[in-house]
C-alpha cells in the first residue's frame, strides 16, 4: 500500500510506512542517514519522496478534471436560454448593419463619416424585427448636418477657376520664323 497513489494523511497508509510506535515495522533506525550500514535509508528516502510526488501528481490531475467536469455540469445546469442568446446576436448584427447605413448616409454629407457613428445613438435608429429604416438614417444624418454645419462638406456652386496660369497650348499671333537667322532678327528688332 505504500506504492497506492491514492494514499493520503489518516488512511493508515503513512502509519504502516513508518510503523506504528511501539512496533518492529518500518523504520526504526535511529542513526544519521546514508552512513555505514544504514546507506538502505537514504534509498528508502529517496523512494518514498518519488512515491509521495507520484500520489500528489495524481491528486492535482485529479483535482482538474474534478473541476472541469464541475464546470461543465454547472454549464449543462445553469439553463442557456438559446432565444436570448439569438436575439443578443441578431442585436449586434443589426446594430452593425445600422452603422454601415450610416457610413453609407454621411458619405457625401460629412467630412468624416465616422462623426456620425460618433455623435448618432445607433440603437435608436434601428426598426423592430431587425430591420433598417434608411429614411430615419438619412434624416438622422441630415439633422445632424442641420445642428452642427461645420462637420458638412464644403458646398461649393462651381468648381474653383483659377484662371490663366501660363501652361497649356498657345494661339500664336505671329507666324513661325522660318530659319534661325529670322528668329535671331525678330529677336532683336533688326529689320
Amino acid at each position: 500500500m505504500a506504492d497506492d497513489p491514492q494514499n493520503t494523511p489518516g488512511n493508515g497508509s503513512e502509519d504502516e510506512r513508518q510503523g506504528a510506535t511501539g512496533t518492529g515495522a518500518g523504520n526504526t533506525s535511529s542513526g544519521t542517514v546514508g552512513k555505514g550500514a544504514e546507506g538502505g535509508d537514504q534509498a528508502d528516502a529517496v523512494k518514498e519522496a518519488e512515491t509521495a510526488r507520484a500520489a500528489a501528481e495524481k491528486r492535482a490531475t485529479d483535482a482538474e478534471a474534478e473541476a472541469t467536469r464541475l464546470r461543465r455540469s454547472n454549464a449543462a445546469t445553469r439553463g442557456t436560454d438559446l432565444d436570448a442568446l439569438r436575439e443578443e446576436v441578431r442585436q449586434e448584427f443589426t446594430e452593425q448593419l445600422v452603422r454601415a447605413e450610416l457610413r453609407v448616409a454621411a458619405a457625401g454629407k460629412l467630412r468624416d463619416p465616422a462623426d456620425a457613428l460618433a455623435l448618432l445613438d445607433v440603437s435608436s435608429l434601428a426598426g423592430s424585427g431587425g430591420d433598417i429604416d434608411a429614411a430615419a438614417v438619412a434624416a438622422a444624418v441630415d439633422q445632424l448636418v442641420k445642428d452642427k454645419p461645420y462637420l458638412a462638406v464644403a458646398q461649393t456652386g462651381a468648381a474653383p477657376s483659377w484662371g490663366d496660369v501660363g501652361a497649356g497650348p498657345r494661339e500664336i499671333a505671329e507666324p513661325e520664323p522660318a530659319t534661325p537667322f529670322d528668329r535671331l532678327r525678330d529677336a532683336y528688332g533688326t529689320a
